[in-house]
């Protein structure tokens, strides 16, 4: 069984892909494999001739399979650089990808055949997640218990001068001192609510 280079799971099936010849196809990615010669009758039965140099311009060797010999094939150009197969230096095979098949198309004069829509692979959309908020920071809580801690402490200590005091303070230091304490009481107290709300909204 002649396996897909491109796709291992899939078996190659005989196919009239290009023009009236029998050439095994991937029915999974569309990619075609030619035997030794029949990439050459393709082109005499499409130009009536046979001008090209089918060795590989710059080859280097790939990571797939041959599908006649299972050898290890190699990479490079076909007739021009930017027409990159793969081919087997045993059996004399060529692998064309979907894509590779349709420039193939252009640059060899092929007729026949699906055009690049119906064998090119579906490419599905990259689905992004979903940004999740980042989780607050240590300090970001500290900070307004601290201010909160202050705020109570300094509020506990000014009711106990008030309370203990012979005659009741009037100074504007002393109201100053509590008005600063509970706006810190309430300004901390409100930072760690919204923390905590914020933590809560990002679960």
């Amino acid at each position: 069984m002649n396996h897909c280079p491109k796709c291992p799971s899939e078996t190659l099936v005989e196919s009239k892909a290009l023009g009236d010849m029998a050439l095994d196809r991937c029915p999974g990615c569309g990619g075609i494999w030619f035997d030794k010669g029949e990439l050459e009758a393709l082109l005499k039965q499409s130009q009536g001739q046979v001008s090209a140099d089918f060795d590989l311009i710059m080859p280097k060797p790939a990571e797939r399979d041959c599908p006649r010999c299972s050898k290890k094939m190699w990479s490079g150009g076909l007739v021009n650089p930017l027409l990159l197969v793969d081919k087997c230096s045993d059996c004399g095979g060529v692998w064309l990808d979907p894509r590779e098949l349709v420039l193939a198309k252009k640059m060899l004069g092929l007729t026949g055949g699906p055009d690049a829509e119906n064998i090119a692979p579906v490419e599905r959309p990259l689905q992004v997640p979903a940004r999740r908020a980042a989780p607050a920071a240590p300090h970001s809580k500290i900070i307004p218990l601290a201010c909160a801690l202050l705020g109570f402490i300094g509020l506990v200590y000014q009711a106990r001068v008030y309370l203990e005091a012979m005659e009741k303070p009037s100074h504007l230091g002393f109201f100053a001192v509590v008005l600063v304490s509970i706006l810190l009481f309430s300004g901390g107290l409100f930072a760690l609510l919204h923390n905590v709300s914020d933590g809560r909204d990002a679960d």
